[in-house]
């Protein structure tokens, strides 16, 4: 038995042996990025983090890949995840958007500030600019293929499921990197990484990211990684890469999604015959240009927004999901789909 490890046994029981996997996880991970320029940023006082760890797995994490000081929040052991839900969703984070913009209010001008959040076990990623405004992946995944495209110069291609922001083909060509789109769940994203020499990421919106050089499954604290990365040697903060990106590609969007509960089968079952038979051919005031359909049904509408129409495969619900040029339109596309849903 090697040092720090304990057998548990009982009579007729199977012996459980006990181990601590931070120090060889952490220091893959390390290895990945520039960990000496991230710290150097912090210690000067150009880069300060928080972080809400949402009383889950990664808990200490960043702390321990990093030497330079991480505000981390609901850290400690908490089953109940203190009354909500361990989710990187802005209704939950109350705490960190106050911790930050209460910092903001009192930095440095050559100050980046930046805030993360994990889920419960660690495997999906949200972030916070200095203003305390939200960012999902729809935000992050860009950032983070200029960075590692353009910075770090990785091989390969991007993975996106079909609820993914337009920003991100957008940034994709930007670097010649051919996109490959999937239905909504991770698991489509590993198979296709599994299948495929190169890749330099594979995204979902609901936060979870993986990378081509690690292992075909979502990693929170390597994207954190390369999140500080990106901060640390382009000298701009995530609210100031997005906005450069969206010039680039002159492409700027708001995007939201809302979960209806159905009444019963039968409805959704009523649904999808109407969508089936008779799709969309406008929205609102916007003739629909194409209809994607390998996961529920994508309307793409002459504006350059979008409607995903999806149902869930377990209960009877609905997902509506949007990205739109203004945060009125999408709640305007939004509210037109969920009485469609409801009449």
């Amino acid at each position: 038995m090697t040092s720090g490890q304990r057998s548990l046994s009982a009579p007729n029981q199977i012996a459980v042996q006990e181990f601590d996997p931070w120090p060889e996880y952490c220091q893959v991970l390390q290895s990945k990025v520039n960990i000496k320029q991230i710290d150097q940023a912090i210690h000067r006082g150009q880069l300060t983090v928080f972080v809400d760890v949402m009383h889950g797995a990664t808990a200490s994490g960043l702390q321990r890949l990093l030497t330079g000081q991480v505000h981390e929040l609901n850290c400690d052991r908490d089953p109940l995840f203190g009354g909500g839900a361990p989710e990187p969703l802005p209704r939950y984070l109350g705490q960190l958007i106050q911790s930050i913009q209460a910092h903001t209010a009192q930095k440095q001008p050559q100050e980046a500030v930046v805030g993360f959040i994990f889920d419960g076990d660690g495997d999906r990623i949200a972030a916070m600019d200095g203003d305390g405004t939200f960012l999902s992946s729809q935000i992050l995944i860009p950032i983070l293929i200029e960075h590692l495209a353009a910075r770090r110069q990785f091989p390969g291609e991007v993975i996106k499921t079909i609820s993914g922001s337009e920003l991100i083909p957008r940034v994709a060509q930007l670097y010649e990197r051919p996109i490959h789109e999937t239905p909504i769940g991770y698991k489509y994203i590993a198979d296709h990484m599994l299948e495929t020499d190169a890749v330099l990421l594979g995204g979902e919106e609901s936060g979870g990211i993986g990378y081509g050089n690690h292992i075909p499954e979502r990693d929170g604290l390597l994207s954190a990684l390369y999140l500080l990365e990106a901060v640390a040697q382009s000298g701009q903060d995530f609210a100031s890469l997005h906005q450069n990106l969206q010039i680039q590609t002159d492409f700027k969007s708001v995007y939201d999604r809302i979960d209806l509960a159905l009444k019963s089968e039968a409805d959704k079952a009523r649904l999808i015959q109407q969508l089936q038979t008779s799709p969309f051919t406008q929205v609102l005031d916007q003739p629909v240009l194409k209809v994607l359909a390998i996961d529920g049904y994508k309307f793409f509408l002459a504006d350059q927004s979008w409607l995903l129409v999806r149902f869930s495969g377990t209960e009877p619900v609905l997902r509506l999901y949007c990205e739109a040029p203004s945060a009125d339109r999408v709640a305007q596309t939004l509210g037109w789909a969920k009485a469609w849903a409801l009449s």
